[in-house]
């Protein structure tokens, strides 16, 4: 063990070994050892490179001992609402229409009880793990940003190498697309997670996002032109979620702009 280590190391070591797991592993179990490795990675990190997972402290750096409750309804608003808003936007532009399926409650039921362990599996190591150390060496802008780039250059094997998400359309467009939302993602996830203390808003951020365009993309919308749909326009990274995800983003970033100037005449008012 290296109980010494500096945040920067951390982030670091943490990198390299998520993204080799992703790269050696993309194709194995559907994706399955993919998906988990950046709570591994974690687990790794907290319990033998150092001993952070052996104290309350190590824990409570990494958001876990904090719910942010109030965060909450802001949080679904800014993931599931504006997937529910892509997906009315198809709807009033006649590429799609609104029509449930037989199973839909099913599949809500399904989404809700797998979507949030999967979400706490990743969100553990981008918005816990990973933001948190580099938030103190570089602070908590970039480190949305860095963790936004090892965030796609982790999906990357998964979309280049298997059949498993997002294979269809055009490859280019895709991933420019899916690139620009999941910068969009790292930011609006990292300021709810600095705003809040709380590693589960993002966990319900990352849960919300997927569930909602999971579930109408499956169960609450049918179409004839579903890459268009799915791929371009709405979906897990479509170009209206990548519009509505940076709006959210740069709404929260005005708020906590607001909110840091007010902090000193609050403290010189309660001193």
């Amino acid at each position: 063990m290296f109980p010494s280590l500096s945040g920067t190391t951390k982030a670091g070591i943490f990198i390299a070994g998520v993204l080799l797991i992703s790269l050696t592993t993309a194709g194995m179990l559907g994706g399955l050892i993919l998906a988990v490795s950046p709570l591994l990675m974690t687990l790794l990190m907290m319990f033998v490179v150092t001993r952070d997972g052996y104290s309350r402290e190590g824990w409570r750096t990494i958001g876990v001992t904090r719910l942010g409750l109030k965060w909450w309804p802001v949080t679904l608003l800014a993931t599931a609402g504006v997937s529910a808003l892509t997906y009315t936007a198809v709807v009033a532009l006649g590429a799609a229409s609104f029509t449930v399926a037989p199973g839909a409650g099913a599949d809500l039921l399904s989404l809700c009880i797998s979507g949030p362990i999967l979400a706490f599996a990743e969100e553990i190591g981008w918005r816990g793990y990973l933001q948190s150390h580099l938030a103190r060496r570089i602070g908590q802008p970039w480190s949305w940003i860095v963790v936004g780039a090892v965030w796609v250059c982790w999906h990357l094997p998964y979309i280049l190498f298997t059949p498993y998400y997002h294979t269809d359309g055009n490859r280019v467009l895709v991933l420019m697309l899916f690139t620009g939302s999941v910068f969009a993602f790292s930011i609006l996830f990292g300021v709810l997670r600095e705003r809040s203390g709380s590693l589960w808003v993002a966990v319900l951020a990352h849960f919300g996002h997927n569930a909602a365009f999971a579930w109408i993309g499956s169960d609450l919308i049918t179409t004839n032109r579903p890459v268009l749909v799915e791929e371009y326009l709405a979906g897990d990274t479509g170009l209206f979620v990548l519009l509505g995800t940076a709006l959210s983003a740069a709404l929260l970033l005005v708020q906590r702009g607001r909110a840091a100037r007010r902090q000193p005449v609050a403290a010189v008012t309660g001193g």
